[in-house]
């Protein structure tokens, strides 16, 4: 450790109030994304902007010079530049601003989503781990090498960013690439809980929405027996499309299970590659059980092998499906239909590379023990989809690393705890210094 080094993280300390303040004053803003499903959009655009026009000051008293980018000029990105006086290897922090919407907003231990309360060493609130927690960190690490004097070689970015949640990259962290704010190194600073808390995540799985449908014959629900009793009119009379779905839900759950046995990458814990039904619904136009449904549809989650391509597992998926669809008459003659509404790449940076060293040493020193290279045992992966992936695909090599916990983003109760958000500061604060060079 340098002496400048040791200045830094000291007032990363001392700046630890200032950070908290920061993060509930961010949390009290409502910044759902205006693109959620079943949000009106009237009632949240503009957030993203509230907290990103809240943190243009702190940016500018960080020594920054801060520019917007907007290509939807309702949800305006932040980009904040430590120029370097030449030389050095340039680094963005980024971190998302958007948040989901909340669940069960009125049960809340603190009253309401966005009451940024403080309790023990936990600062609960929407978005406090997702992520920010983060946005305040990544101010923390600009504030304190101005406050400490300090001139790197490189240039030093904060990229703030909306849209990750819809993987809106185009109108968010793309924009900001393509707007010419090009670093040679990029750290996501997401929650990195998996697998421990702090973790450097050098990898993420690939993301697939899988939508599957069936349609079946509507009829009055009294006509069952006609419809599944040997001598009776059978499909003529009616089909039930959800229990013809229910054979396709059970199939994947076992390819689910294949999986956990075939799928496996060195960066990941056995068994990561799941695909997980989490929408399920079936009716006949009406939300009442006196019919047959004739439509029905299940919703999945598919976590991939990154180093498989995403042709490649939805053939496996659709042969799946194919594969049921034979055994049954009625959908052999009217074939599930399997529709992919998203996909978001993985990324994937090699352990040995420059960045992911630097971030280890990093952590290794302000936690005062070394971090263990990747492996099933010792998994480094991410344990979601972030934006690392859109600066991969700008030829950034990017990580993840960043305070909070993954497992209760999403959910009721979110907190992050207060000194993570001092440590992940300083760590990502160490990296700067070793991969920008002090001047």
């Amino acid at each position: 450790m340098t002496d400048t080094a040791d200045r830094v993280l000291a007032r990363i300390e001392e700046l630890q109030p200032a950070t908290v303040e920061l993060t509930q004053t961010l949390v009290r803003i409502d910044s759902t994304n205006p693109s959620l499903p079943g949000i009106d959009p009237a009632t949240v655009l503009g957030g993203e902007t509230r907290v990103n026009e809240t943190l243009e000051p702190y940016y500018r008293r960080a020594g920054l010079s801060t520019s917007w980018v907007a290509p939807n000029e309702a949800r305006r990105n932040l980009v904040g530049v430590r120029r370097g006086s030449g030389g050095g290897r340039s680094l963005a922090l980024n971190g998302h601003v958007d948040t989901v919407a909340p669940v069960d907003r009125d049960g809340w231990c603190t009253g309401s989503p966005w009451n940024a309360e403080i309790r023990g060493d936990r600062l609960y609130g929407l978005g406090s781990t997702d992520m920010k927690a983060s946005g305040a960190a990544m101010w923390t690490v600009a504030q304190a090498l101005e406050d400490c004097g300090v001139r790197l070689r490189g240039d030093l970015h904060l990229h703030s960013v909306v849209g990750e949640e819809m993987m809106e990259h185009a109108v968010g962290t793309s924009a900001v690439i393509e707007a010419g704010f090009r670093t040679d190194a990029a750290i996501v600073t997401e929650p990195t809980s998996y697998p421990r808390p702090l973790s450097v995540n050098v990898v993420a799985p690939g993301v697939l929405i899988l939508r599957v449908s069936v349609t079946g014959i509507a009829t009055h629900a009294g006509n069952r027996p006609l419809a599944i009793r040997p001598g009776g009119p059978g499909s003529t009379i009616g089909v039930n499309a959800l229990e013809r779905l229910l054979p396709i839900v059970h199939a994947l759950q076992e390819l689910e299970a294949q999986w956990g046995m075939t799928k496996v990458h060195p960066y990941f814990a056995p068994g990561f590659f799941t695909i997980g039904p989490n929408v399920l619904h079936a009716d006949a136009g009406l939300p009442f059980p006196a019919y047959f449904p004739d439509r029905a549809l299940v919703e999945y989650v598919v976590w991939y092998q990154p180093r498989e391509t995403p042709e490649q597992v939805k053939a496996e998926i659709e042969a799946q499906v194919a594969a049921v669809a034979q055994l049954d008459p009625w959908l052999r003659a009217h074939p599930p239909l399997c529709e992919w509404l998203l996909n978001w790449l993985p990324y994937e940076t090699a352990w040995e590379h420059p960045l992911c060293q630097t971030m280890a040493q990093a952590h290794a020193t302000v936690a005062g023990a070394p971090v263990p290279p990747p492996s099933p045992q010792t998994p480094a992966n991410f344990g979601a989809a972030c934006d690392a992936t859109f600066y991969q695909l700008a030829g950034i090599p990017a990580i993840a690393y960043g305070p909070g916990d993954l497992k209760i983003a999403h959910c009721r109760d979110e907190h992050v705890l207060v000194p993570e958000i001092t440590a992940a500061a300083k760590v990502l604060a160490l990296a700067a210094l070793d991969w920008c060079e002090e001047a």
